[in-house]
Parts: C-alpha cells; structure tokens; sequence
C-alpha cells in the first residue's frame, strides 16, 4: 500500500465509515420515533457542532477515530427496537459499499476498491459480539437484547 493510499484510508475511508455507520443508527432510532439523535465524530474538543429539530452534530478534530450515536424518546425503547437500531449501522456499512461496488464496476480503482472493503469490514466486525474497554459492538449489543427477551 503507497502512503497515499493510506492517507486516504486513516484521513477520508475511515471517517465516512464512521458517519455512514453512525447515521445508520440515527435513521434507525427516527424510524423508531426517537424524539432526539446525537451524532459524534471523532474525539477531543468539540471543532463543530450543528443543531436542528431532532438532530444534533459534532465533529471533533481527531475525526478518524470512530464515533457514536445516541438517541431518546419519551417512552424507552424495546428490546426489538434496541437490536434493530444497533443493526442499522452495519446494514448501512453494507448498501454503501453495494452501491460503491457498483461505481466501482463503472470505475475501477483502488481508491474506492478500499472504501468498499473498508464499509464491508465495518459491517462484519460490528456484528461480531464483543466488549473491550467499556464499549460493546452492535453485534454485543444484539447478543445481550436477545438473551434479555
């Protein structure tokens, strides 16, 4: 791999990943009426932060380390509305890459032969079951809600 093509990875891959899987969740809790949607990218101070109705956006200025997404309603959610919101990052890490797959077959490069591979890992690793640190991936967060029901 050229350090152009890592740059490109750490400094832009990995970020949209991040806020493609992020907004998954975000659309998942909205569809499950969700009153409100924060959105973090990245750590450190706040750089930015964008606010509407139901919406609230920060990026931070190390925005290639990951993100969150939290979201509230009046009423708690479920267990099957847990486990189809933490679903709906990985999906969404999944159509984006079948829909870069098929910009890809129109115009093949490296460059987006990696932000495919790159959303696809996202998606399979975050259905895996795993805690580490304090922070579960969705496929935990599934795991746990199933075994709760």
């Amino acid at each position: 791999m050229d350090i152009l093509l890592l740059l490109y990875l750490i400094l832009i891959v990995a970020p949209i990943g991040s806020i493609v899987h992020e907004l998954g969740h975000a659309l998942g809790a909205r569809i499950l009426s969700a009153n409100h949607v924060i959105l973090s990218i990245g750590t450190g101070k706040k750089l930015f932060h964008y606010s509407c109705k139901y919406l609230d956006v920060a990026i931070h200025p190390i925005y290639f380390i990951g993100g969150h997404s939290y979201s509230e309603r009046g009423n708690p959610y479920k267990n099957h509305e847990l486990i189809w919101i933490s679903i709906c990052g990985p999906i969404s890490n999944g159509l984006f890459s079948l829909l870069f797959f098929y910009v890809y077959n129109l115009f093949p490069n490296s460059y987006i032969q990696l932000l495919i591979l790159f959303n696809l890992w996202l998606a399979l690793v975050n259905m895996i079951p795993f805690q580490f640190n304090g922070k579960q991936s969705d496929g935990y967060t599934v795991f746990k809600r199933i075994l709760k029901k």
